[in-house]
């Protein structure tokens, strides 16, 4: 071993001292910046699994959300869809209750105007008799050249009339 130590020029005080001070360093290293680089490097792992794990949450959230959303739209869909026939066919009721309506006051109209057509047909009819009568008392009066009383003028109407 001395053949050793002499090819190598080792020192033995030196190699222990040296020793000595790895040791020393190792210790002051290990304890003043290995464990806190290694607590910041754990807290650091942690943080980023923390996040993975939230970012997960979050993915899964996120598809429950759109799962959601279509759920409601398709239920807002179906809902519009049965608004809609709702309106037509309220509309297509009042269309025929409006028809209806209409063909009732048409019907009445038509009833009020043949009631006063015939109305007046009827008054016509009288002033056309009348005058009728009053044309037929002047022909006579020209034929018989006097006048006839009134109440003979009524009779001799009424005769003609009938």
């Amino acid at each position: 071993m001395d053949s050793i130590i002499s090819t190598f020029h080792v020192d033995l005080k030196l190699l222990i001292a040296q020793a000595i001070n790895f040791g020393i360093i190792f210790f002051v290293l290990y304890k003043f910046a290995f464990k806190p680089i290694a607590k910041i490097m754990q807290d650091r792992t942690n943080t980023i699994e923390k996040s993975l794990k939230e970012a997960k949450e979050i993915e899964e959230k996120l598809s429950l959300t759109e799962k959601e959303r279509i759920e409601i739209l398709n239920t807002a869909k179906k809902d519009a869809s049965d608004i809609l026939k709702n309106a037509n066919k309220t509309a297509e009721e009042n269309r025929q209750k409006l028809i209806i309506k209409t063909k009732e006051e048409l019907s009445e109209i038509m009833k009020q105007e043949k009631a006063s057509i015939q109305a007046e047909k009827e008054a016509s009819f009288k002033e056309l008799k009348k005058e009728l009568g009053d044309l037929v008392v002047l022909a006579t009066e020209k034929i018989i050249n006097e006048k006839i009383n009134d109440s003979k003028d009524k009779k001799i109407i009424s005769d003609i009339i009938k």
